[in-house]
C-alpha cells in the first residue's frame, strides 16, 4: 500500500516536468540534396535579453540529434535566450568517425557540418526581423563533435587566405564544449571573437591540448592532428584576446555535455561578451565539482 502511495506524487511530478518543456518552432533553413535541414527555435521564457545561440549537436558526425538538446535550451530560455538547434548533414552516418576511418572522409564531414552551420547563421540573419534576433548578439556554440565544427567555422581552415568571396559572419562569441580545431595558424585569420571553452584534460576523444584525434597511430587511415582547448587558450593568451577556459581535471569526454549544466557559467560569459565588459584571459582550473 505505501509504495502504491508513492507512484502518485512521481506521476505528478513527471506530467509537471512535461508541461514546463517548450514546444520549439521548427523552421527549414536549407535543402541539400537529398537533406532537408531544420532548426528548432526555443524562445525566452522570461523577459527576453535579446541574445540568441545558434547550437550545434555532438555525436562524432554519425549521429545525434537536436532534440536531445531540449535540457540546455530550456535552461538557457529560462534566462532570457533565444535558441536555435540545427540539424545538419551527418556525412559518416551509420558509419565511424574513428582510427580506421579514411581522413579525407572525415575532413568531409566535419567540412559539411562547417557549411552547414555556416547556412544556418545565414538563415538567421536573412531572417532576423521575423525571428526576433538581434545579428549583433548572435553566439555559436557546440558540443564534441559539434564543437569541432564551430570551432572549424570560426578559424575556417577550408578556406584560403585572402580568399575576397569568403565573408565570415561576425559572431558576438563562441562557446565549445569538448571541441579542437584542425589549423592552429587560423586563428589570425580573423579578427579575434570573445571564446568560451569547456574541456576534460583527460579527453581520450578530443585532444585536450595537441595530439591526434581520438590518439590514433599516424599508421592508421585516419590519423590527424588537431588542437585543443588547452593549445587554443595558450595561443589566445599570448596575443591578449579574449578567452576563458574551464579545465576539468582528470575529466574524460563527458565534459561535452556540460553545456546542459553550466548554465551560470554561459549566462556570465555572454552577458559580459555583449554588454562590452573586458573578458579575462582566465583559465579555471576545476578540481573538484562543485
Amino acid at each position: 500500500m505505501k509504495r502504491s502511495l508513492l507512484i502518485v506524487p512521481l506521476f505528478v511530478c513527471a506530467i509537471g516536468l512535461a508541461a514546463q518543456a517548450q514546444k520549439p518552432a521548427r523552421h527549414t533553413y536549407a535543402l541539400k540534396a537529398q537533406d532537408t535541414l531544420w532548426m528548432d527555435q526555443y524562445k525566452p521564457t522570461t523577459t527576453p535579453n535579446g541574445i540568441s545561440v545558434l547550437f550545434v549537436h555532438g555525436g562524432a558526425f554519425t549521429g545525434g540529434d537536436p532534440v536531445n538538446q531540449q535540457p540546455m535550451a530550456d535552461g538557457l530560455s529560462k534566462l532570457g535566450y533565444q535558441v536555435f538547434v540545427i540539424k545538419y548533414r551527418l556525412y559518416l552516418k551509420g558509419k565511424s568517425f574513428g582510427c580506421e576511418t579514411a581522413l579525407p572522409e572525415k575532413l568531409k564531414a566535419i567540412h559539411q557540418a562547417v557549411e552547414d552551420a555556416d547556412d544556418a547563421t545565414k538563415y538567421l540573419v536573412t531572417n532576423a526581423a521575423v525571428l526576433r534576433v538581434d545579428t549583433s548578439k548572435i553566439f555559436i556554440a557546440g558540443s564534441s563533435a559539434g564543437a569541432e565544427a564551430i570551432l572549424n567555422l570560426v578559424y575556417n581552415p577550408f578556406v584560403r587566405k585572402g580568399d575576397k568571396n569568403y565573408k565570415p559572419f561576425r559572431y558576438a562569441g563562441a562557446m565549445s564544449f569538448a571541441g579542437a580545431i584542425l589549423d592552429i595558424n587560423n586563428i589570425d585569420a580573423r579578427p579575434p571573437l570573445p571564446l568560451l571553452m569547456m574541456h576534460g584534460t583527460n579527453d581520450q576523444l578530443v585532444p585536450y591540448g595537441t595530439s591526434a584525434h581520438r590518439f590514433c597511430k599516424a599508421v592508421d587511415a585516419g590519423w590527424m592532428i588537431m588542437f585543443g582547448a588547452q593549445t587554443l587558450y595558450t595561443e589566445m593568451a599570448k596575443r591578449n584576446w579574449p578567452v576563458v577556459l574551464y579545465s576539468y581535471e582528470g575529466k574524460g569526454h563527458e565534459v561535452s555535455n556540460y553545456m546542459f549544466r553550466k548554465f551560470k557559467e554561459m549566462d556570465e560569459f555572454m552577458k559580459a561578451a555583449v554588454l562590452g565588459h573586458s573578458l579575462p584571459m582566465a583559465h579555471i582550473i576545476v578540481k573538484k565539482e562543485e
